[in-house]
This record gives C-alpha cells, sequence and structure tokens, in this order.
C-alpha cells in the first residue's frame, strides 16, 4: 500500500490499531452503562441520555397529543424521572420526526433505547459497508471504529440515522433515482440537514431524484399533519425562534459540544450579530464550492463528500454527535483514493476529522472551549476541491484505460 509521496502503508498495523480503538470503544460503552444502569452510579454518563427526550415525547403524544410535546408541563416530569438533572431538555424537532419516535413510546424506556439503537448502527453499517465495497480491508476497518458511533449510543441520538438516510441518497442516486429522492426526503426527520441537497440536485441536473425528494417530502409532511394534526406544525413553528434564542443564541451551556463557526464566535466574545456575520463568511464560499462540483459533474466520490462538509459548515447549530455525519466524507475519500493516492496532508486531514466527535464529546463534558470541527471541515473542503482540479489534465492523457486504473490500493 502506498501513499502519494510512494510510500508504503502497512495494512496490518492499521487494521490492528482500528481494530483496538474499536475494542476501546466498546469497553467504554460497557464500563459506563453498567455504572449507569446495574449500579445506579449517576456520576456516569447516562448511555442513551438524549433518548430520554425522544421517548418521553412519544409517551406524551401518546397520551396528551402531538402538541402537548412542546410543553415543559408534559415533558419534564417523565424526563426527570428517567434521568434526574438540574435542566430541563425541550422537544425541538419536527412533526415529522415524532411521527417516527411515536411507536417507540409503546415499548418500556429499555426497550425501546435498544431497539433505537440497533436501528441507527445497523443503518449506519449497511451504508458503510455500501460505500465501502471498493476499499480496502484497512480503510473498512477504520469505518467500523468510527468513534461517532460510539458518540451516538452513548448519547443516543438520531445522528447514526440521518446520516445512514443521506449515504443511501448518493449510494442510490446514479442506479435508483427515484429511492435516493425518498432518501433525501426522509431527511426530513431532521430537516436542516437536508437543505443543500435541492441546490446539488439541480447543479448537477438530477430532475428525476429532485421531483422524487420534493414529492415524497410532501408527502412525509403531509402524513405527519394528518396523524399528528396540524396544530402539531404550527407548535413547532412558534417553538422554533425560543429555541433558536434559547439554545443556539444564548445557550452559553452548549457551546462546547456545538463545534460551529457560531458556536466559535460565540465562545470567541462576539456579539449575535457579529457571530451571524463571522458565520455567513464560510458557508456561502462552501456552498458555491459544493454546487460548482455538481454543475461539473466530478466524481460522486468527491460530489457527495463536499455537499456533506457544505451541509455541516452551513448549520449555525448541530451538536458533536452530529459529527458522525462525517464517516461520509471519510468513507468517500477513501473510495476515491483507489482512483488517485492520497498524499500525506490529506491522510493527516482524514485521520483529525476521523477523531473529531471523540474530540467533541470530551469537549462537551469537560467544558473545554476549543472547536477544531470547523477548521477540519474548510481543510476536507480544500481537499476535495485540490482532488478535482488535479485529476482534470488526465482527461488528456493518450491513454484513457491507463488513467482509469487504480494509483492505490489502499490509503490508510
Amino acid at each position: 500500500m502506498k501513499i502519494a509521496s510512494g510510500r508504503q502503508i502497512d495494512e496490518k498495523r492499521i487494521i490492528i490499531y482500528a481494530l483496538a480503538a474499536l475494542i476501546a470503544q466498546c469497553l467504554v460503552l460497557a464500563i459506563v452503562g453498567l455504572r449507569y444502569y446495574a449500579f445506579s452510579d449517576r456520576s456516569a454518563p447516562m448511555v442513551g441520555a438524549d433518548f430520554v427526550i425522544f421517548w418521553s415525547a412519544a409517551r406524551v403524544a401518546l397520551e396528551h397529543g402531538a402538541t402537548a410535546v412542546f410543553s415543559p408541563h408534559w415533558m419534564r416530569p417523565i424526563e426527570s424521572a428517567l434521568w434526574p438533572h438540574d435542566s430541563f431538555a425541550p422537544w425541538p424537532y419536527p412533526p415529522t420526526f415524532l411521527l417516527v419516535v411515536i411507536p417507540l413510546g409503546l415499548l418500556s424506556f429499555g426497550g425501546s433505547l435498544i431497539a433505537f439503537l440497533a436501528i441507527g448502527v445497523a443503518a449506519y453499517a449497511a451504508t458503510v459497508a455500501r460505500i465501502a465495497r471498493q476499499v480496502s480491508r484497512s480503510a473498512f476497518m477504520v469505518m467500523i471504529a468510527f468513534p461517532g458511533v460510539a458518540v451516538a449510543i452513548i448519547t443516543g441520538q438520531n445522528s447514526l440515522l440521518a446520516a445512514a438516510i443521506a449515504g443511501g441518497a448518493f449510494a442510490l442516486l446514479s442506479s435508483s433515482p427515484i429511492l435516493a429522492g425518498a432518501c433525501i426526503a426522509a431527511l426530513a426527520i431532521k430537516p436542516q440537514f437536508g437543505i443543500l441537497f435541492p441546490i446539488a440536485l439541480i447543479c448537477g441536473c438530477q430532475w428525476r431524484a429532485l421531483a422524487s425528494a420534493a414529492v415524497c417530502s410532501a408527502a412525509f409532511v403531509g402524513i405527519s399533519a394528518l396523524a399528528l394534526g396540524r396544530t402539531a406544525w404550527i407548535a413547532f413553528a412558534s417553538f422554533l425562534p425560543l429555541f433558536n434564542r434559547l439554545a443556539v443564541e444564548h445557550g452559553r451551556e452548549l457551546w462546547s459540544g456545538m463545534p460551529t463557526i457560531f458556536a466559535t464566535a460565540r465562545l470567541a466574545g462576539l456579539s449575535v450579530p457579529a457571530s451571524y456575520i463571522v458565520h455567513a463568511a464560510v458557508p456561502v464560499p462552501a456552498v458555491i464550492a459544493m454546487a460548482y462540483l455538481w454543475v461539473k459533474d466530478a466524481r460522486l466520490e468527491l460530489r457527495a463528500s463536499a455537499l456533506v462538509v457544505a451541509t455541516l459548515l452551513v448549520q449555525p447549530y448541530f451538536m458533536y454527535y452530529d459529527l458522525a455525519w462525517i464517516a461520509l466524507p471519510i468513507v468517500f475519500l477513501l473510495r476515491d483514493a483507489e482512483r488517485a493516492a492520497l498524499g500525506r496532508a490529506e491522510l493527516i486531514a482524514l485521520a483529525a476529522a476521523w477523531l473529531m466527535p471523540a474530540v467533541g464529546f470530551f469537549a462537551s463534558r469537560f467544558d473545554i472551549h476549543l472547536q477544531l470541527a470547523p477548521a477540519i471541515l474548510v481543510g476536507l473542503l480544500a481537499i476535495i476541491l485540490r482532488r478535482h482540479f488535479a485529476s482534470r489534465p488526465l482527461s488528456c492523457h493518450a491513454n484513457p484505460e491507463q488513467d482509469a486504473a487504480p494509483i492505490v490500493k489502499s490509503s490508510i
């Protein structure tokens, strides 16, 4: 195995390192879970803490109606019984996601937590396996040991499921654009992460996928309105400004775990308007770069990676567990390394991106005011653009069959 400089990479050593990282994460999850649930040690992090919000909302919606999930009067008692905590965590999700989690309220908390995490991990594993079929064994093992999985499990979040849905859209785009559009519509469970897909599809002239996404999104929203009531959407729309003001703009206790440019600016002491201005300085060129790659019909690996990176950079608010999405550009770039070898700087950037979910978790846990993810994401976007422009002269070579041959069989 070699990188662009010609140096060989010891694939067996990488597999051993990745396996060691995976075992360490499994041990930590097992120990923390046993401490909290088996030994009632409340000093340990609660595995599935954020799932408390999901399950509480499901129970409240079943008993009192969908609009009640936005009321602390109904949510606080259930949350407090499951997770003794000083502060109340509101339900900030749209009715589309509430429709998905309501069936979990029919199960016990423990049973629904296991089912929810199993679905997320299985969806993530299936998507990564589909995308990573062309990568080496070492690269595949690196993705299996990706810390974003453990972070999503310990928080009990939906980030693995959302990332798997987006990955499924990319995997199906060429062969089944209708199904790809349906996957994009499924991102209505977390609609802010699907905001750039229509732009990408228009730039890439993916009209069938765009039409499917539009129709399926409308159907998803319509079904949620019929099932939960139109007032659920009205309550959600009314609650969003309050959530944005309290949790995003003035949520000092959340900024350490919020790996966004906006949060970085707020931690630096900038005002809310100034932070929005600083934040906009990066997402705008990121979206332009992403759109350029889709207009130019760049390799799918580069287009997909740019879309995910730009999606993360655009968000003024997302939490460290959402960095599970960073698995997608990592695995796509590892797959692209089958066409053009990764340079040393690119390998370092991918390794840093791989670590970001764990870094975010510890930054939030210990209130560390250090946000590295925005810089890493900008670096990844620069790598994606460099690889696109570096590959363009290849089309002028005299031997296209030789150019199509993989330069390297592994990257990590």
